[in-house]
């Protein structure tokens, strides 16, 4: 999912994100959110059990209590839809959802996230 950047002049608080159109042939099993320094970077698409894969149930994951992302700051973490594919994938996911807190007035952003999967036979 994209990386948080907070373009206002104030802190903010991300709470939630999530992608929304799941095509046919993906099942979204869970969410997570990793600090950047423990994964080595923001790693793309990693299957399980491969020998660079980040070990995300040994971290931290910052998306039961949401994270803050500091005033014009580019967030140390970010969110990961761990995923399943359960058939033929038929298109691309695009957008996902971020909700996040500034202050006492919550929020909600769609966003584009383009994700392209393809099995090989």
């Amino acid at each position: 999912m994209p990386l948080p950047t907070n373009m206002s002049d104030r802190d903010v608080k991300i709470t939630n994100a999530e992608v929304l159109d799941v095509p046919q042939g993906i099942e979204v099993i869970g969410y997570g959110a990793y600090n950047l320094e423990d994964t080595q970077g923001l790693p793309l698409i990693v299957p399980e059990g491969y020998p660079y894969t980040p070990k995300y149930r040994e971290f931290k994951d910052y998306s039961k209590e949401g994270f803050t992302v500091k005033s014009k700051k580019v967030s140390d973490v970010f969110y990961v839809a761990h995923l399943r594919v359960t058939g033929k994938i038929q298109r691309n996911v695009s957008e996902c959802r971020f909700e996040y807190r500034q202050g006492e007035v919550v929020y909600t952003q769609t966003l584009r996230c383009g994700l392209e999967l393809r099995l090989k036979k």
